[in-house]
């Protein structure tokens, strides 16, 4: 997978693993390898690949930089994490860190994911340490070597793509792509994860996630048809779910969000979908309501804290009306 990021233009090998679940598949499969498709005939290996596969590109570096680590260490603690992490950016919390060490554990993973996905780390009294299974798995070189091109990608690539900035907690990058359940892992988010899907306006604490699809779907019912649109590079109409109103304590907490301490981050698209593929979300960073009129549903203006390029904004409002 490293070759990809080699040369200009090449392909994104992620589209691959969509497709397959893991890079190695599709090369099985599209080549008919028979030698690959023996080594995921290991049941662990096959789960191991697709585990790590599933989270990339990475949108944060810490858990991949752990598991770097881990490949040449028996354990990891917080302090021996924050050293390690901090060579590649600049800043992180401790709570960060322990949340990656969390989420390592699946501590954060439903039912169905602690069923199906393999159990890589254990992470008890503040040690992050490899299970046997993941152990096993790395002292057989064949393994390991597309094991360790897994974690060298993502974290090339995700050098490549932010740099060693810090952005915050929540760690999110003005017009970068994302996906709804991102938000729970960038924000710290002590639940189940999977949880973070199917609502315009998910919430933890007092960080409020606004997922705007712009272009309703033709037979969408008007219930839910929201009037959400640019009004202006700066300025951003959108509107709640029809059950929320002025009085409750989620309507104050966007209608009057600055003197309420909330902070409300917006995620635009244009399509939900495009050839039958979920589209990922822009980030266009945080607003604040500046004008609101309505009840179930509110309507409210906000005033994004960030000018949208020009070129973004024709983008999403060009095609949709188009």
């Amino acid at each position: 997978m490293l070759d990809y990021l080699k040369y200009d233009g090449a392909p994104d090998p992620v589209k691959f693993i969509d497709r397959e679940k893991s890079y190695i598949q599709f090369v099985a499969k599209v080549e008919k390898d028979d030698k690959l498709k023996e080594l995921l005939q290991h049941e662990d290996f096959e789960g191991t690949m697709k585990e790590l596969s599933s989270k990339l590109p990475l949108k944060r570096i810490s858990e991949f930089v752990m598991i770097r680590y881990l490949l040449d260490h028996d354990q990891m603690n917080l302090q021996m994490a924050k050293q390690q992490i901090l060579k590649m950016v600049e800043h992180v919390e401790d709570n960060s860190i322990v949340h990656a060490f969390e989420y390592l554990n699946q501590d954060y993973y439903d039912s169905v994911q602690l069923k199906n996905k393999p159990k890589l780390f254990h992470y008890h009294n503040g040690v992050l340490v490899k299970t046997s299974l993941f152990s096993k798995l790395l002292e057989n070189d064949n393994y390991r070597k597309f094991i360790e091109d897994i974690i060298s990608y993502g974290i090339f690539r995700y050098e490549k793509e932010f740099n060693r900035e810090y952005y915050g907690i929540p760690h999110l990058k003005l017009y970068e792509q994302y996906q709804m359940i991102d938000a729970a892992l960038l924000s710290n988010y002590r639940k189940i994860h999977s949880s973070f899907r199917g609502s315009g306006l998910l919430t933890n604490g007092k960080e409020f996630f606004l997922f705007v699809d712009l272009h309703k779907e033709a037979d969408v019912k008007e219930s839910i048809n929201y009037k959400d649109k640019f009004l202006s590079q700066r300025e951003f109409q959108w509107q709640s779910v029809n059950n929320t109103s002025q009085e409750s304590e989620r309507g104050k907490d966007i209608i009057f969000n600055q003197q309420r301490g909330v902070k409300l981050h917006l995620f635009i698209r244009k399509y939900r979908e495009i050839d039958g593929k979920t589209e990922p979300y822009i980030y266009i960073g945080k607003g604040n309501v500046v004008h609101f009129e309505g009840n179930k549903p509110i309507t409210v203006r906000m005033e994004l804290e960030h000018e949208v390029p020009a070129s973004i904004c024709t983008e999403f409002t060009q095609k949709v009306s188009s």
